[in-house]
């Protein structure tokens, strides 16, 4: 055996002996707490392989940003489906349009990793679908509206990012 293990797995299996701790107390605790139940916080256990995808991530860098984007479908899915748990599972049927964010999300994050244009397209068709149907749910403009401002100051910010070419100056 080597003397020095890789830091990666080393990580790893602090984070994993981290989780299965907690989620040990959170047993111990149920037995006094009720809000506390397995049925109502299933949802963290999809921050498990999150946290291993983000593991890889660290370890193979720039070379495995692709995995921001199932990274961060699990982490939002996991907030979503932990909030219909304390609220009302009914809600899912106006609150449906969320699982269009989840991966739009993902893709808005990957372009600030890698700033490639092309992760903008499906990012801004997901998002905007999702804001198109929040805002027929909901009887108004306010998701539509939204978004637009959200993309529109984007689309300006990045336009002053760009800076202007100075023409060369013409030879005599």
């Amino acid at each position: 055996m080597s003397n020095n293990p890789n830091p990666v797995a080393r990580l790893a299996s602090l984070v994993i002996g981290a989780i299965l701790a907690l989620v040990g107390v959170m047993f111990l605790l149920n037995n006094f707490y009720d809000f506390l139940s397995i049925g109502r916080l299933w949802p963290l256990f999809m921050l498990i392989p999150a946290v291993l995808l983000a593991l890889i991530w660290a370890d193979k860098g720039r070379e495995a940003s692709g995995l921001v984007i199932p990274i961060t479908i699990l982490v939002f899915y996991a907030g979503y489906f932990l909030w219909l748990n304390y609220t009302c599972w009914q809600g899912a049927g106006t609150t449906w349009p969320n699982y269009l964010i989840g991966p739009g999300l993902g893709f808005v994050l990957l372009y600030f990793i890698d700033r490639n244009p092309a992760l903008l397209v499906p990012a801004f068709i997901l998002l905007g679908l999702a804001a198109i149907f929040f805002s027929v749910l909901y009887g108004n403009s306010l998701f539509i509206g939204g978004f637009l401002i959200l993309v529109g100051l984007f689309i300006l910010i990045r336009g002053l990012a760009i800076r202007k070419e100075e023409p060369k100056a013409k030879k005599k």
